[in-house]
């Protein structure tokens, strides 16, 4: 007999539309071990079925449902689904493009396998593991893509995810100073691999880096790269022929940034500064004016009682961005925090002051970060392009 998990009667609704999780506050009883390697039984208070899912039992989210209704998921479902991930890929033209060779083959709830990240880098593959359900399947998620890489398999998880889910993990990390190789849009990039910032590089802003190195070279550069990391957006602008500064807090980020340029014949056309996003930003590498700002911060509002101090953070920096984007240039703002929306960003660029500026562009991850509908939470990505509009 499953394991069943009975929801309080104003749990309110259970549903596609209502999204793929069920929080702790919305249950009233667990009957049966809740154990991450078996699938649950979501039933209501008359004992009606509703949906079939993985259980977490120390985590605030007590389940994430793999298939709604009364009929049970299929034994293999999981390797079905995973099948059916890279299928999508190769559908999208991902699979066998010779100039892009990093894309995210499994992206969590979009592909139907909440708490199982997979990053294709090259020959190698980066396997992130976020919830107790899905270190209990590892195994056959390694074994699976093992079958399937030429090169490496690593497997990580978040710091944060493990903490507040309850479990661990033994890393597969290849050595200290494992590197990521691959190719984006003809660009060949390297950056360190886990345990690093995400699965070692930003591939969700892989399309909105080129649509900006189509902006700056229309702006006439330069491009100014707040926030740059290994130095995705300022490569791409240098090799349309923009000159790019980046700034980053980390040393080891612009090391890689550094040798980024260096590796596609860009370094005559990039300049890079060690410093805070959040500081004075007084270098006079980024006086300015500049074509494109690209301002890119780390997740800065972990909840909703962080939205109003990050919306003040950004407009903070945004106030000494605003003035250095030249007449006509753009400005992106990103935010990669589900509770930092395009209405914060906008908020932020309008407590900044400053010159004005209209939204032209509201852009997100590419297709191979699918979204399952209704999971509002999955929408975390969000890039506000502004363009300046000096009026008289």
């Amino acid at each position: 007999m499953s394991t069943r998990v009975e929801l309080r009667r104003d749990a309110g609704r259970v549903g596609p539309e209502a999204g793929p999780w069920i929080r702790r506050r919305q249950v009233a009883k667990v009957w049966g071990p809740a154990d991450p390697a078996g699938l649950v039984q979501v039933v209501d208070h008359r004992d009606q079925t509703l949906a079939w899912g993985l259980v977490s039992p120390d985590g605030e989210l007590a389940v994430r449902i793999v298939q709604h209704g009364a009929t049970p998921p299929p034994e293999d479902w999981l390797v079905r689904r995973l099948h059916a991930a890279l299928a999508a890929r190769a559908a999208l033209g991902l699979a066998d493009d010779p100039a892009t060779d990093a894309y995210r083959e499994v992206n969590s709830e979009g592909d139907g396998i909440p708490g199982l990240t997979v990053d294709r880098y090259g020959d190698d593959r980066v396997v992130q593991i976020a919830t107790p359900a899905i270190a209990a399947r590892r195994a056959v998620i390694v074994g699976f893509f093992a079958a399937r890489t030429r090169g490496r398999v690593f497997v990580s998880a978040p710091e944060a995810a493990a903490a507040r889910e309850g479990f661990a993990l033994e890393p597969v990390t290849h050595g200290e100073d494992a590197v990521l190789t691959f190719k984006e849009f003809g660009l060949a990039f390297a950056v360190p691999a886990p345990p690093a910032q995400k699965t070692g590089a930003y591939l969700d802003q892989r399309d909105n880096r080129r649509l900006a190195a189509e902006l700056a070279a229309r702006a006439g550069g330069p491009m100014l790269d707040v926030g740059c990391h290994a130095g995705g957006f300022a490569v791409h602008a240098a090799a349309r022929g923009v000159f790019a500064v980046g700034l980053d807090q980390s040393a080891r980020a612009l090391a890689a940034a550094r040798d980024n340029a260096a590796r596609n014949g860009l370094a005559e056309k990039t300049a890079w500064v060690l410093g805070d996003m959040f500081g004075p930003l007084d270098d006079p590498a980024l006086a300015g004016p500049f074509g494109v700002v690209v301002f890119d911060p780390p997740r800065i509002a972990s909840g909703p009682q962080g939205r109003d101090r990050a919306v003040g953070a950004m407009a903070r920096s945004l106030a000494w961005l605003l003035p250095r984007v030249r007449p006509g240039g753009f400005l992106l703002a990103c935010s990669c925090s589900h509770h930092l929306g395009r209405a914060e960003l906008d908020a932020a660029l309008l407590a900044a002051g400053g010159p004005a500026f209209a939204r032209v562009h509201a852009l997100g991850p590419g297709p191979d970060h699918p979204v399952w509908p209704g999971h509002v939470e999955g929408e975390y990505l969000r890039v506000n392009v502004y363009q300046r509009r000096d009026m008289a």
